[in-house]
Parts: structure tokens; sequence; C-alpha cells
């Protein structure tokens, strides 16, 4: 079972259980620091035997000479040793010391040139040489070895390092909450206008002739379906008749192959685009059934039969009352939709859409750049809690869930 532990005890909590394997290695890493620190005075020692600062007029050597002191000062005198040993500030320890080098080599280039030219400065250059090379074989030494060495309790020390981004992260996540609260009273003015718009939109959408449109489509769904099933078979003896006809086997004028078509495509409008008592309809059935018994119409005997045996049904006005009710409710609909035409119905309900969508997006956009990185923030402490917490598991041996 977990563990419950404040975030703002987790440095020290954690620290406290993995110090003792850190104590070698930073111990080590002081000792380095401190050589090398040695190493730098030594050089600064040598370099003041440059000085001629004091002589009133120096020739131009002992002006190279004391250029040479002067930079040496500068350059090394504001190294800023690590106040605590972590792999992270020794390594921006070693890399500022390099760079300092690198730049004093440089500069050394120029002007020990000039000064080897002169005999009488052949051991201070020389002990100006021992020193700096001195210098680099402690940073080779310190890179090579302590912080190869070191390396080791990265992990451990990351691990540090993701509480003290974690505590910054929830801090940053408190700030952006309590400022997008100050916002709150904007918020809450354009919501009540989206409200007030919604309401009305409501009322416009909630209008009776509405639902009885959904109940007509209903209703019309399933007369269609009982349609669909009654003429399933003759569709299929449709096609055969309409290929035969295509190939001049058999003849249709131009209104049977219309109606035939329709009943294979879409047999509800056909019913209801004919008159009451579908006149038109019955008496092509009756001629595709004549027809169907020419030899160039190939159907199996079962399926012709259902076929004809729906024809004889529908020609006995068994789809009436289907194309009737379909009928009334197209009429119904067109009705309807008059009436919603006469009060500019969906004129007014495209109105309060917009209105509605366009003070949405004001609203939004009051808070929006807030809330985006506050669900960045979001993210970055549920995966970062979640890897400290795994971690912890590893190196102190204890299951903790962190409260924040």
């Amino acid at each position: 079972m977990s563990q419950d532990l404040p975030l703002e005890k987790a440095y020290e909590w954690f620290n406290s259980r993995v110090s003792s394997s850190f104590s070698s290695y930073r111990n080590n890493a002081n000792k380095h620091i401190r050589s090398i620190n040695d190493k730098v005075e030594e050089l600064k020692s040598s370099a003041h035997r440059f000085d001629y600062s004091d002589i009133k007029d120096p020739d131009v050597y002992q002006n190279y000479a004391t250029t040479i002191f002067n930079r040496t000062n500068e350059i090394f005198e504001d190294i800023e040793i690590p106040e605590e040993i972590t792999y992270v500030n020794l390594e921006i320890f070693v890399t500022a010391l390099k760079n300092k080098v690198n730049s004093y080599l440089t500069f050394l280039a120029k002007y020990l040139s000039w000064l080897k030219r002169d005999r009488s400065y052949k051991d201070k250059v020389k002990s100006l040489d021992r020193s700096l090379t001195r210098i680099k074989e402690e940073i080779h030494n310190f890179e090579s070895k302590t912080m190869i060495s070191y390396a080791e309790i990265i992990p451990k020390e990351k691990v540090l390092d993701d509480i003290e981004i974690l505590t910054q992260l929830v801090e940053r996540n408190n700030e952006l909450e309590e400022e997008i609260d100050t916002h709150a009273d904007e918020v809450e003015k354009l919501t009540k206008e989206v409200d007030a718009h919604k309401e009305k939109l409501d009322e416009l959408k909630n209008h009776p002739g509405f639902i009885q449109l959904e109940t007509n489509k209903k209703e019309l769904e399933h007369i269609e379906i009982s349609i669909a099933n009654k003429v399933s078979e003759i569709k299929k003896l449709c096609s055969k008749v309409l290929r035969a006809s295509d190939n001049k086997k058999i003849d249709l004028d131009n209104y049977e192959k219309e109606v035939m078509k329709s009943l294979i495509k879409d047999p509800l409008t056909l019913f209801i685009k004919e008159s009451e008592g579908y006149r038109g309809i019955k008496a092509t059935l009756q001629n595709l059934k004549e027809i169907s018994i020419d030899p160039a119409i190939q159907m199996k005997k079962e399926k012709l039969q259902r076929a004809f045996d729906n024809i004889d049904e529908i020609i006995k006005n068994d789809l009436l009352e289907n194309q009737k009710r379909a009928q009334f409710i197209i009429k119904q609909n067109e009705a309807i939709h008059h009436k919603f035409e006469d009060m500019q119905l969906f004129v007014k309900i495209k109105k309060y859409e917009q209105e509605i969508d366009n003070l949405t997006i004001d609203r939004n956009r009051i808070t929006l750049s807030l809330r985006r990185e506050l669900e960045g923030v979001e993210d970055k402490i549920a995966s970062t809690s979640k890897s400290v917490e795994e971690r912890i598991i590893e190196f102190a041996s204890k299951e903790i869930k962190l409260v924040f």
C-alpha cells in the first residue's frame, strides 16, 4: 500500500534516503575542484612575475608582460565554485573553466610569441607554461575520471531535480488557476448571455411542428420498410425484364421502364407520386407478370412465383393504405414547412445559433491562452509525478503517492 507524501517534503525525504550514497562521489568532486583551484592560483602566481606596472617608462616587452599579468587576473578572477555538488553544476563548472582556458590560450599565442624573442623572459614563460599545462591536465582528469565516476549517481540526482521541477510546475498550475479565476466575472456574464440565447433557441426547436415532423419521419420509415418487403422479389424480376428490354428481346414503353426503375431504386417515392389507387403501377405490374412468361426472362420458379404473389397482392390494393398514409404525411410535412417559412423559423434558429457561437468564442478567448498553458502544465505534472514515484520505488524501496 502506498504512503502519501506531501510534495513540499519530498525533496528532503528522498535526499535523506540517498544522500549517503552521494557522499563519496561529492567528496571526490570537491577534492578535485580544490585541486583545480590551487592550479589556477599557481597560474596567477606565475603570471604575477610579468607585472611591470610600477615601472615608469616600461619598454615594449614589459608592456606585453604587464598585459599578460592583467589579462590572467581578469580571465581567472571570477571562477565560480559550485555551492552544491551535482552533476549538472559540475558540468557548468568545467565547461566555464574550459572556455576560460581556451580564451587564455588564444590570448597567449600572440603575446608570448613576442616575449620569447627576449631571452630574459625565458624562465618566466616556462613557469607560466608549466602552470597552464597543470590546469589542462587537471581539467582532463576531472572530465575523464571524476565526472565519469560521478555519472553513476545521475539517476538519483535526476529524481531530486525532477522533484524541484514538479514543485515549480505545481506552483505555476496554482498561479494559472488563480489568474483564470480573476476573469470569472467576465466569463459568467457571457455565460448568462449564452444561456439566454440557448433558452430562446430551445423554444424554437421545441415547436410542435418539429415534433410532428419527427413522428412523420419515423412513420414514413415504417411504411418504406413495408413497401420494400412487398416489392423485394418484384425488384429482381424488374431487373431481368429491363435487361431483356435493353437487349431488344422484349418491348417496353417508356412509362413501364420508368416505373420498373423506380420500383428498384425508390419504391416509396414512386407510390407517393402516383395518384391514389396507383393504377399506373398496377397496369405495369400486370404487364410485368405477363412479360415474365417470355422465355427471354430466366428466373427460378420459386422466386418467380413469389414475385407473382406479391404482384397480385399489390394489384389487390395491399399497399393502398400505405400509399394514402405516406401521401398524407408528405402533405402535412409540406404544410409544416410552409408555416415555418411564414414564421421565419429557420432564419431565427440560424441567427441564435450564430450568436451563441460568437458569444462562446468570445467567452473562451478570455482565458484561452491561460487554459492552454494550464492543460500543458497539468500534463507535465501528471507525467513527472508518475515518473518520480516510480523511481522512488526503485531507489528508495518505498511506494509513495505524491500529494500536491
